[in-house]
């Protein structure tokens, strides 16, 4: 999948600052509502028009496919994702300090300056999806870039999971990880990616992860053979499960997932995780992924401003506050797509929603969708995980950017900036205005 946006002048250190121009938007109203007092970015100079893609990371893929190679270009511009969690405000309160954040995944990479000297147990991350999770969970400030992590005061520590050679997990793997997160005092536990059963392996390592004050973050969805299915842990309730919405806020599953149970998945909030940048492994360009992996580490990042915010709160308070203050889905708290909502850093910070209009002008960096429609399978694998289970997926990663809601996968127009946010969104329900 190609992400469009443009060049400029050249940047120390080999990397190529990005603004966006013909085929990114440059949006004069946010795209989705955030709190009143979320700054918008600064402006800097006129781009080029000379074009280039961004490269994606995926939380899957075959096994012969090669490693995910250093990006080189940068992208000046906050993120959109940065406004829409009022991350500017929010880190005048709270940067995560002397929190730490347990990645599991296959790797996390630390070669990006924003990640340099903040990873323990740092390691060549061939997927890259590690090294993603981290940055948007924690990545520092770094000059010329608009991209900055949730917590970036936060410490990394990589939990090595799954097969490193495709991303793949069982639920054993998730519960040495969790198991090996605790015994190093992780104050928050990101699952990266789900599995496809749970087991009593890791109900009991969730358990000893509550028991130890440690937040379990998780994905609500995994892949399956034939599409998304309720992952886990995250259907323990004692798990933070978070679901994905787009860049207007809407979530991207567009109807619930039923287990084996028929009940359907749970979700207790929805966060970023369509068209979001951030770092990868082996240098300073970069990336942009998706899905419910992504989601779940600005939920982690949340979680870790919270705790260092307000380190009195217990594990299971810093759920609750975090659920509690989250834009209200129209459905309620038992919104089988939306659980409690969007997630809202800064309310989690000071307990409380904000009020007012919550609209605000400024300038994002919008990552464009593929012109080709939905993501494509350039070819299909078998993998086999250390579960014993084979999972049929696309070597494009059909298994992160699942949805392919043709009204939204075409490129954007210069002048064109994302849809608006559904009011039904909005903070407050229906009428999109905190009571």
């Amino acid at each position: 999948m190609e992400y469009r946006s443009t060049t400029r002048r050249s940047a120390p250190r080999g990397r190529r600052p990005l603004r966006g121009a013909a085929a990114v938007a440059l949006l004069a109203l946010g795209p989705m509502a955030a709190p009143a007092h979320a700054a918008s970015p600064e402006p800097s100079a006129s781009p080029s028009a000379e074009p280039t893609a961004l490269p994606e990371i995926t939380a899957l893929k075959v096994p012969d496919d090669p490693c995910v190679s250093a990006g080189s270009d940068v992208v000046a511009e906050a993120p959109w994702t940065h406004h829409a969690l009022g991350l500017t405000e929010a880190h005048e309160l709270s940067r995560g300090s002397g929190t730490t954040v347990a990645v599991l995944a296959t790797a996390v990479d630390d070669g990006a300056g924003a990640l340099s000297g903040a990873v323990a147990g740092a390691s060549t991350d061939c997927l890259g999806f590690g090294s993603f999770l981290a940055g948007v969970a924690a990545a520092r400030t770094e000059p010329g870039s608009g991209f900055v992590g949730v917590a970036p005061g936060a410490r990394i520590t990589a939990v090595a999971t799954g097969e490193r050679d495709s991303g793949l997990t069982s639920a054993g793997q998730i519960a040495s990880g969790i198991t090996d997160a605790v015994a190093a005092d992780a104050d928050v536990i990101l699952v990266g990616t789900a599995a496809l059963a749970g087991s009593a392996a890791l109900d009991e390592a969730v358990a000893a992860a509550v028991a130890a004050d440690a937040v379990v973050v998780a994905p609500a969805t995994a892949q399956g053979p034939d599409g998304p299915v309720p992952g886990h842990p995250a259907q323990n309730p004692d798990v933070l499960s978070v679901a994905s919405h787009d860049v207007a806020g809407v979530p991207v599953l567009e109807a619930p997932l039923m287990g084996e149970d028929d009940e359907p998945a749970r979700v207790d909030v929805i966060a970023p995780g369509d068209r979001v940048m951030g770092v990868g492994p082996g240098g300073d360009g970069h990336f942009v992924s998706a899905g419910d992996g992504v989601a779940a580490a600005f939920a982690a990042g949340a979680a870790a401003l919270l705790r260092s915010h307000a380190p009195d709160l217990t594990g299971a308070q810093v759920r609750e506050r975090l659920t509690s203050t989250a834009y209200a889905s129209p459905g309620g708290a038992s919104d089988p797509l939306a659980g409690h909502g969007r997630i809202d850093p800064l309310a989690a910070l000071t307990g409380r929603p904000a009020a007012g209009d919550t609209r605000v002008p400024g300038e994002e960096y919008v990552p464009d969708p593929s012109p080709r429609g939905s993501v494509e399978a350039a070819t299909t694998a078998a993998v086999v995980g250390a579960a014993g289970f084979v999972v049929v997926f696309s070597a494009l990663a059909g298994a992160v950017l699942r949805r392919g809601r043709a009204r939204r996968w075409r490129p954007a127009a210069a002048s064109e900036r994302p849809p608006d946010i559904d009011t039904r969104w909005g903070p407050g329900g229906t009428s999109g205005d905190r009571p």
